[in-house]
């Protein structure tokens, strides 16, 4: 076999396997931000690892907002519930690298006077075993 089939070969099977890859954790993210959207708690924790870890970071420091899947569960609940949140995320843009996802987030919500909030954040969601396993999100 000539050198030029045997790297057409390689590249076509590099490119089609990073490109299922990709679609999983695509399909997966996109989920996630349905469920948020649709406040499926159910899905969002199903989305997510056992040893989940949600991060968020600031200018000034480095938070765990949740350390597993039982306390994302019931962070989810609290945000839906106590706030009577009626939040919709909209995602700017993103890209992959490997196993990670980061992208952009802009998330709206009216006020109790009837005036659209929005806040921003940088994101980024690493991947294990078609599950969410870390998410970091930097705030101010």
């Amino acid at each position: 076999m000539n050198n030029k089939w045997l790297v057409a070969i390689l590249f076509i099977t590099f490119s089609s396997s990073s490109l299922g890859e990709d679609r999983k954790l695509i399909d997966l993210f996109n989920d996630q931000v349905d469920a948020f959207n649709k406040k499926d708690i159910k899905r969002l924790v199903n989305n997510v690892s056992e040893d989940f870890i949600w991060f968020s970071i600031t200018s000034n420091e480095l938070l765990i907002e949740t350390k597993d899947k039982a306390s994302f569960k019931m962070a989810m609940e609290n945000y839906y519930k106590n706030k009577n949140r009626n939040s919709f995320s909209k995602i700017e843009g993103y890209t992959i690298d490997g196993d990670r996802i980061s992208f952009k987030e802009v998330v709206s919500h009216r006020n109790k006077k009837g005036e659209l909030v929005e806040s921003s954040a940088m994101g980024v969601y690493e991947m294990k075993n078609n599950r969410i396993f870390r998410a970091w999100y930097f705030v101010d």
